[in-house]
């Protein structure tokens, strides 16, 4: 009797057996992989999904064809191991890039650290090994279940991506997004009256005013007419909700899901809508197609990467989509060689200059294009807003402005350089502006959006034997550039201390214009440098899937009184976390950790794991908070996982709820673990939302940490008594 597994099998046969298998790694490779990280970055890719497929569809069938023919081919034996690894393989991508979902941080170009938390490493290989190696060994059996599993597999995710498709319906647009070839529009400006508002992403104002130092004249002619404010503070510490604050001077409160926001104000009174209510043309040229949103006679945005036609850019983004497809499929020791600094594996074909997958060359491109076009032949007065990353991180640049071929470290020294060069390319653009008599007429607005990385120094106290410390990062992220010229004025370089803000900037515009509308805020240029003026400013741990979040994690609010390098201007603000749809309930929370961010207030450094797994993070300076709802009726012990710095005496820490001190605990000095506790007693008067605040007595910068480090917090856990 002739055993099942001995029958021969026909050609037929091992078609229907081979393309199963063949079917889920190509569906996951070329459209649910692609399909799961597009729905959450629409943003980063400027052309629609079915534009990327369409891409796809060609190298799927190459491929497809080649998988099948070989497994066709082989003999009985070697097909069943064929077909065997080929669904092994399907399934460890399907298990990679769906549940070990590990968490790299953005890819901002920044070098990851792949010595840390190895297990990763570990853990995938030994997944893959193993499966890999039985699938070889025992192919009869893997062979049996291979063509039931792959169809039930892929029917999960048809399901999964129907579903998903229900709730973003906008995924699956066939239009392209607006991208073409760069048009004439975007370097034409009237002859008689324009507004020119820039924004250069990050570029932070201490880091402006070091580089005019070192060449003060220069700089002054150059920027002839303009005014510098130097204490201008900004509203958030990144570009999401930055730039509605600048067309608008509306600041976001958390209050209202993040897109209702950004319709209500983008297409209601903005500087933009005004304008062309008023008849001048409006050109919006936005680093972000949210922004797009209201009135414009032109709108733009700039190709990521800026290469070519648009079939060379559809190639270029599709390809990135396949390095990221694989880089979250591929177990972790492979990912490094798919990043490569971001310099993408894939990607790399299909963008023959690697520094033109960076936005920075790309946008310098395309202000050297617009420079290469300006003219003056607009009848109607012109408002142009451009939004430009050559100033963002990563930083690219040598001392020559020319690609550095790496990644550069975030030092000042580097943020500098690069802040220099974007200047400089800036002047450029104003030096043909002023050559055909654009510039004096014009009302010419540069502004950062945020500030940066680059460590500030700061006045003031710092002896005070308890209370609040400003962190210098907090400042700098504060710190947005803001360098105004009005119509008509001249003269060199002049620099105010006038305590103004970011959402300032549209009142300024009304007031020089004469536009006889009203905006928050005030003219900067009637604000007096000695006004005493309560400023605020929302900070807040930004994280890759807020682009998709209906709200901000808890905003930090600050008041600032008085120069914002003065650290003793800078006070916490409202005890409201301003958070909505969160819940400050819990039983333990997990430093290090994304579900810690949340619960977080100030003093905390970052995200950090140890090789052996362990997340913590550091507290800094002289205090840090966490928000907590606390039960009224009842006591809650409150116990942490801690570790000192090694002090010469006893590292002191007190604990305050809600601004009282409620007692201490005495640390080690010695490096080790200890789980010191307090009993929290109950109080009906206990806000629904408690703050927990630790004030540390002593903090140390070491030679490779300029932090101010305090204690290093593993866990905070809570239990009822």
């Amino acid at each position: 009797m002739v055993k099942q597994d001995d029958v021969k099998l026909s050609r037929s046969q091992k078609i229907l057996s081979v393309l199963p298998p063949i079917i889920f790694i190509l569906s996951n490779i070329f459209l649910f992989g692609p399909f799961t990280i597009y729905q959450g970055n629409v943003g980063e890719f400027g052309i629609s999904f079915i534009s990327i497929i369409k891409v796809f569809l060609l190298p799927s069938l190459i491929l497809g064809s080649i998988l099948s023919t070989l497994g066709i081919s082989l003999s009985d034996k070697l097909h069943k191991r064929y077909v065997s690894v080929l669904f092994v393989l399907g399934l460890l991508f399907w298990i990679q890039g769906n549940v070990f979902v590990w968490k790299y941080g953005l890819f901002d170009g920044q070098g990851i650290d792949w010595t840390r938390a190895r297990w990763r490493g570990w853990l995938d290989g030994a997944l893959w090994l193993i499966l890999l190696t039985s699938s070889f060994i025992f192919y009869k059996k893997y062979f049996k279940i291979v063509t039931t599993t792959s169809i039930l597999i892929i029917c999960l995710q048809i399901v999964f991506t129907g579903f998903s498709s229900i709730w973003k319906p906008d995924i699956w647009k066939s239009d392209f997004l607006g991208l073409n070839v760069t048009p004439k529009w975007v370097g034409e400006f009237s002859a008689s009256k324009n507004v020119i508002h820039f924004i250069l992403d990050a570029f932070q104002s201490d880091i402006f005013e070091e580089i005019i130092e070192r060449d003060r004249e220069d700089y002054s002619k150059a920027l002839e007419g303009f005014t510098f404010f130097k204490e201008a503070t900004g509203s958030f510490p990144t570009t999401y909700l930055s730039v509605p604050a600048i067309l608008s001077g509306q600041v976001y409160q958390n209050d209202i899901p993040i897109l209702d926001f950004f319709k209500q104000t983008l297409t209601g009174k903005t500087i933009p809508n005004v304008l062309y209510d008023k008849g001048y043309e409006v050109d919006l040229i936005p680093a972000i197609e949210t922004y797009r949103q209201g009135k414009s006679t032109h709108s733009y945005l700039i190709p990521d990467p800026y290469i070519g036609t648009i079939q060379d850019y559809k190639h270029a983004k599709s390809a990135l989509m396949i390095d990221l497809v694989l880089f979250r499929n591929m177990p972790h020791f492979i990912k490094r060689y798919i990043y490569r600094d971001q310099q993408w594996f894939i990607q790399k074909w299909f963008v023959q200059d690697t520094c033109m997958q960076f936005r920075h060359f790309g946008h310098e491109a395309f202000l050297r294009d617009i420079i290469n076009t300006i003219s003056p032949n607009r009848d109607k007065p012109v408002y142009k807003f451009y939004h430009f990353m050559t100033t963002h991180v990563p930083l690219l640049v040598n001392k020559d402005c020319e690609c550095a071929g790496a990644v550069l470290p975030q030092t000042r020294e580097n943020v500098f350089i690069q802040s220099k060069c974007s200047l400089d390319h800036f002047i450029e653009f104003l030096i043909k502006v002023k050559s055909l008599g654009i510039y004096d007429n014009s009302l010419i607005i540069l502004q950062g959006d945020h500030g940066s990385v680059a460590p500030v120094e700061l006045g003031g106290q710092d002896d005070q034997s308890e209370g609040y410390d400003i962190s210098s990062s907090v400042v700098a992220s504060a710190l947005p550039l803001m360098l105004i010229k009005p119509p008509g004025s001249n003269g060199p370089l002049r620099i105010s201390k006038a305590p103004v803000m970011l959402s300032d900037v549209p009142a300024t515009i009304n007031s020089v214009l004469h536009l006889n509308d009203t905006f928050p805020g005030q003219s900067v240029f009637k604000i007096l440098p000695e006004e005493i003026r309560e400023r605020r400013y929302y900070d807040y741990r930004w994280k890759n899937s807020n682009w998709q979040s209906d709200y901000l994690p808890p905003l930090i609010e600050y008041t600032i009184i008085g120069s914002v390098f003065n650290r003793d201007s800078w006070q916490l603000g409202k005890q409201n976390p301003r958070a909505k749809n969160i819940s400050f309930k819990t039983q333990e929370i997990d430093l290090g950790t994304d579900s810690a961010t949340n619960y977080l207030r100030h003093g905390w450094g970052g995200n950090e794991r140890s090789e052996q797994g362990l997340t913590y993070m550091w507290a800094l300076g002289k205090s840090a908070s966490v928000f907590l709802s606390l039960p009224k009726n009842k006591a809650v012990r409150m116990t942490a996982n801690v570790n000192s710095v090694i002090f010469p005496k006893p590292q002191v820490v007190t604990i305050k709820v809600d601004g009282q001190i409620i007692g201490s605990w005495t640390l080690s000095n010695r490096w080790q673990w200890q789980e010191p506790n307090i009993i929290i007693e109950p109080s009906e008067k206990r806000p629904d939302v408690s703050i927990i605040e630790f004030l540390f007595s002593q903090q140390l910068m070491q030679k490779n940490d300029q932090r101010p480090l305090a204690v290093l917090f593993e866990s905070i856990t809570l239990d009822e008594q």
